[in-house]
Order: structure tokens, then sequence, then C-alpha cells
């Protein structure tokens, strides 16, 4: 027999964010400029209904950064930023109770904000063959808004987790070879942690690593292959799984025809690995 369900994830809900914003450029030396911006916000919402009936928030918060950079000195330029951040729930972590793409969520109309203290440092060296850059950071987070399971593996909530720290690396170059061709290089790291029991966070990226040579044919074309590496990810968040590594190569091409037609093709896994499309 055939059953119907019905369900009202929302019935009626609002969120408005009222804000101010006021940013600086300035240049301060001949190879030194600051800039700055300054952010006041405040949040509002209202629930009307539905599986939490009529609930309403109103969160306030400064958030801004300010930013220092010096160069270029024989090719190099460094940069060094500091900001605050602040987010405030939106209206499905709160309010929305029902299926989703991965599972029956229920939100939290308890949650309070997060905030966040974000440090970013980057050098970059220009040459005219060679470009690279190396950036690091390093975000601490207060009342982390984080989705959990609990139960079955398929029903989540959401809650403030506390304090969680987020760092890391990433690294970017370019190199013009001759006889037409290009080198792009690029890998990254990150690590992020939570709680006072210092167990991962979601949607961190494991080490990745790629590179891509391309060749430019005449002025209208060229061929290009990809190489991509992608590292075990043995340190699963609350909501994700062990997921083996793996690398993926692709090749594409493409040419200008006329003046507004552009052909392109592209061979996606030329290798035909099989891996897990995310961490979920």
């Amino acid at each position: 027999a055939l059953t119907t369900t019905e369900n009202v994830a929302i019935d009626s809900a609002r969120r408005v964010d009222t804000a101010v914003y006021s940013s600086l450029d300035a240049t301060v030396l001949p190879t030194v400029s600051l800039a700055g911006g300054l952010r006041a916000d405040y949040i509002t919402t209202t629930n009307h209904g539905g599986y939490f009936g009529d609930r309403d928030t109103g969160n306030g918060a400064a958030s801004g950064f300010v930013a220092l950079t010096a160069g270029s000195y024989r090719g190099f330029t460094l940069t060094a930023q500091a900001a605050r951040g602040f987010r405030d729930p939106v209206l499905s972590d709160r309010y929305f109770r029902g299926p989703s793409g991965r599972g029956f969520v229920t939100g939290n109309p308890d949650l309070g904000p997060e905030q966040s203290l974000q440090f970013d440092a980057g050098v970059r060296y220009t040459a005219r063959r060679v470009r690279a850059a190396v950036y690091a950071y390093h975000y601490r987070i207060s009342d982390l808004i984080e989705r959990f399971n609990v139960g079955t593996p398929d029903d989540f909530f959401f809650r403030n987790r506390g304090r969680a720290t987020l760092r890391g690396l990433e690294f970017e170059s370019q190199i013009d070879l001759p006889w037409r061709l290009a080198i792009e290089a690029a890998a990254q790291m990150a690590r992020g942690r939570a709680g006072s029991t210092r167990t991962a966070l979601d949607g961190i990226t494991t080490e990745t690593g790629s590179l891509q040579l391309r060749r430019a044919i005449g002025v209208r074309a060229f061929a290009q292959a990809r190489a991509a590496w992608f590292a075990d990810d043995d340190r699963p968040g609350p909501t994700e799984r062990v997921v083996p590594g793996y690398a993926l190569v692709d090749l594409s091409g493409g040419a200008t025809i006329g003046r507004h037609l552009e052909i392109r093709g592209l061979i996606r896994n030329l290798l035909d690995q099989e891996y897990y499309a995310s961490q979920d």
C-alpha cells in the first residue's frame, strides 16, 4: 500500500541582518600599505509555527580586519592580516526539521552565534617566468556551530561546540617554460580540532597536491594534462568517515573557432580511480 507522510520543515521564518561597514586603505611608506575595515551587525530571526513553534532571536557583534602589505622587494611581497569574524546561525540551523539529502535533520533554536579570531600571512614571489606563493593561517573559533548525529547515523542535530582551532599551509606556483609550455603546481594541508577532547572538525580537507602541464598550440588552441593526489583522511569529523587516498589524472584541450565560439574537450579520471564523492 502507498502511504503519504507530510512534514513541515519550516512553516514561516525570517532572518534580517542590519549592518554598517567602513574601510580604509592607505600607503604609509613607498613600499608598505595598510588596510582595515570595521563592521557592526545586528541579526534578528523570527519563526512561526512548524516543529519549534513561535521563537525569535536577536544577536549583534562587531567584526573587522587589519592587513599590512610590504613589497615588492626583488620580486617578494609579504602580507599579514588579523581579523575578527562573526557568524549567526542561518534559519535552517535553528528551525529546520525534516528529511534532507544526507539524513533527517533537526535544528536547534537555542543556538548562539560563533565568533572567530583569524591570523593570515603570505609571501608571494613574482618574476618574468616564475610566480609562487606560500600562505599560512591560524583561526580560533568560539561557540563553534557544529552538526552532529546521535542514535542512528542518519539523524543529525546542531550544537555550539565551544572552542575550536583551524590552521593550515598552502602553496601555489606557475612557471613559464620554453616551447610554449607552462607548469602549475599546488599543495595544501590543514588541521582542525574542537572541544576539550580536541576531536577533529567536519569539512577539513586532507593533504592534497596537484601538477598541471599546459601547452599553447598557435594562438587559438591548447592542450593540458593534470594530476592530483589526495592523502588518506584518517581524522574524520563527527559526521564523517575514514576516506582512503586516491590520485586522479585529467586530460583536456580546446580551440577558439571564430570570434564567438570556443570548443573544449575534457577526459576526467583517466585512470578510472574509485573514490568517495565526500567525507560524509
